[in-house]
């Protein structure tokens, strides 16, 4: 076989292994509390914040959020407390209840950039309305819709006919086009927001997501970038030229996000297409330049090596002895060896709720002809009245008709929901 065609076929093998794999899938067997008491030891600081050991010391909304949902799935409600203490004293934004994304300890001000970073934003959120259930706190359910509410507010945008999960609240939107991050649609998380503060955007962000994730296949392995730009102009999305143009460490969770919700869509096949091949002198690769197709001279740590075994077995394939959190060199690596073990056992979140769409406020024009057409009948009522007409059986027009309301057929469900599903 050609050298230059062994990617496609590798990728075209995948493909028919995933249709494969359900029925095959060894998932990586879920971590017990001995992994949750290494992560706390070394990234967990007295007063609540995770420290990226990699970055200075820095913490950040997305390590934050990332461990309040791996203390609801161990159990430690006051870890929980600790956490989501200090990321609303420290983090919170005055202007909505969205939350910074850097606190630098070797900064005199501690937040060094009050712009949100939403795949935080949807963690802290989400690990919220997993506590109000798990421990039936409503303060905690409270807090994640104000979160989820902004979300949608600040957050999700509309751009040429798709509906668009921004980065953050500002700085995504130029007149070049609008730069997203396809690692932030971590789908299970959206259904579960989607039950929180229901709104149709929510289908519209998993849909159109994976439509960009279909789309955005670059270099020779079809694999998206860590930015993806989407032009003012029109045409097929881009990689955002402000950052290199890589596979690399934002990009290796969607692979992650889409075997958490057992969806399918391009880059699963090409994940492991790549990962997988031979002829890597690393494997798996770091990261690979997809404009040039070279590779990092250094193999991806044990986060990316957990997210490949974990894609591996969506696959169906048996991938050895599980990764921990003692494998991981830094706090990134390990919080990604703790989701590739803590998803696979979550139950899958339901579709995301639809509202039903309300009525269409009426048109000027229509509001003019309504006005038109009831002072008609009130001319019509006082010239009948003083003919004196012999009394009929009053009647009302149809388009007056009174309906009883009828009454939510679903308990705890708010009135123009029901029928559907109940809010988790």
């Amino acid at each position: 076989m050609p050298p230059a065609r062994l990617p496609t076929a590798l990728i075209l093998l995948a493909a028919f292994l995933l249709i494969l794999g359900p029925a095959l899938a060894a998932p990586p067997p879920r971590p017990g509390p001995a992994e949750w008491q290494a992560y706390t030891r070394r990234y967990l600081a007295p007063e609540g914040r995770i420290i990226d050991t990699a970055n200075r010391g820095i913490s950040h909304s997305e390590g934050q959020g990332y461990s309040m949902l791996f203390a609801v799935h161990f159990n430690d409600r006051p870890r929980f407390d600790q956490m989501w203490n200090w990321t609303r004293r420290t983090l919170a934004r005055p202007s909505d209840s969205l939350f910074a994304w850097r606190f630098d300890p070797n900064s005199r001000v501690g937040v060094t950039d009050m712009n949100n970073a939403t795949d935080g934003d949807i963690f802290i959120a989400w690990s919220l309305l997993m506590a109000a259930d798990r421990w039936d706190v409503p303060a905690y359910r409270e807090a994640a819709q104000r979160i989820t509410a902004d979300i949608l507010r600040c957050c999700v945008t509309e751009f040429r006919g798709r509906t668009l999960l921004l980065p953050g609240a500002h700085g995504f939107q130029d007149a070049q086009g609008v730069i997203i991050n396809l690692s932030y649609y971590a789908f299970p998380a959206l259904r579960a927001l989607s039950r929180a503060v229901p709104d149709a955007r929510w289908a519209a962000l998993e849909q159109d997501g994976l439509w960009l994730m279909n789309e955005a296949s670059f270099g020779r392995w079809r694999l998206p970038p860590d930015w993806l730009l989407l032009p003012m102009q029109g045409g097929p999305p881009l990689p955002a030229s402000r950052w290199p143009n890589r596979f690399a460490w934002d990009a290796v969770r969607v692979p992650l996000n889409l075997v958490w919700q057992q969806l399918d869509a391009t880059p699963l096949p090409a994940a492991r297409g790549f990962w997988d091949f031979p002829n890597h002198p690393q494997r798996p690769p770091a990261w690979v330049d997809l404009s040039t197709g070279a590779i990092a001279p250094y193999p991806g740590h044990a986060g990316v090596r957990a997210i490949h075994a974990l894609v591996r077995s969506r696959f169906g394939e048996t991938v050895g002895r599980p990764l921990g959190v003692a494998d991981a060199p830094d706090y990134f690596g390990a919080a990604l060896v703790l989701q590739t073990r803590v998803a696979p056992h979550m139950p899958l979140e339901a579709p995301a709720l639809v509202p039903p769409t309300p009525a269409a406020a009426p048109s000027r024009t229509e509001r003019m002809m309504g006005a038109a057409q009831a002072a008609w009948s009130r001319w019509r009522g006082q010239e009948e009245e003083q003919a004196e007409p012999p009394p009929i059986a009053p009647r009302q027009a149809h388009w007056a008709r009174h309906v009883e309301a009828e009454a939510p057929q679903v308990r705890g469900v708010p009135a123009g929901l029901r029928g559907l599903a109940p809010p988790r």
